[in-house]
């Protein structure tokens, strides 16, 4: 199936970690600390309508305090996050706790759910508007673009995501910091796999508000510490 023209062609992959990845900084390895969102209404029925997609479960409301508790316990000095309202409503609570800010990126939006997995990608085309409820506006800043990515394939998917972890790595590899990444199934799994150097193609499943902790090796990828705490 051609791989996706897989890794989106491998001249893209070198495109995006070009020399200065991991010379950021020398204050030791990174740790990526990996929340999906909590569940949703989407995710007990199946539907896809901005509401079911956007809306908590009860289960999920349980979920998202359940993850402010356990969150206590680590310090993060970066918090980045999807645009998506589902990832936005997971960690409000944690923020407005502790009157913390996180950055949203639209990188980290939600991808790679097609199962034609045919094709590549060069750029990406905007979506819609990155909107904050009122009571959000305070926990959250927009240092990017303003607008989503509408990835309409699977290589469009795969070329965000390898966006967001050129990203990851050219501001925080070799910092020594911690980073809390609050995002979602398809897309996480397939950055844990591009920053082990693994051909992105969903092998880990994501359990919802649940903790992954993924650390900075000295070949400057990435292995994994702990899976859905």
């Amino acid at each position: 199936m051609k791989r996706v023209h897989l890794f989106i062609s491998l001249l893209t992959l070198l495109l995006f970690s070009g020399p200065g990845i991991a010379a950021a900084a020398s204050g030791g390895p990174v740790n990526f600390y990996f929340v999906r969102h909590a569940e949703t209404v989407g995710n007990v029925t199946h539907g896809h309508s901005p509401y079911d997609d956007n809306t908590l479960s009860d289960e999920g409301e349980r979920q998202s305090a359940e993850l402010t508790r356990k969150l206590d316990s680590y310090h993060f000095d970066h918090i980045v996050v999807s645009p998506k309202q589902r990832a936005l409503k997971t960690i409000l609570p944690y923020l407005k706790k502790h009157g913390l800010v996180a950055e949203i990126w639209p990188e980290l939006g939600e991808c790679c759910w097609q199962k034609n997995r045919y094709g590549s990608a060069s750029r990406l085309s905007q979506g819609d508007r990155i909107s904050l409820d009122a009571d959000m506006k305070r926990y959250f800043t927009i240092p990017h673009s303003k607008y989503e990515y509408k990835t309409r394939t699977y290589g469009e998917g795969i070329f965000q995501l390898l966006k967001a972890t050129d990203l990851l790595q050219r501001r925080f590899a070799g910092s020594g910091k911690n980073i809390l990444i609050v995002g979602h199934y398809h897309a996480g799994s397939r950055i844990f796999e591009i920053l082990q150097g693994l051909e992105p193609v969903g092998r880990y499943k994501l359990s919802n508000a649940h903790i992954s902790h993924l650390r900075e090796a000295g070949d400057g990828n990435f292995t994994i510490v702990d899976l859905n705490r």
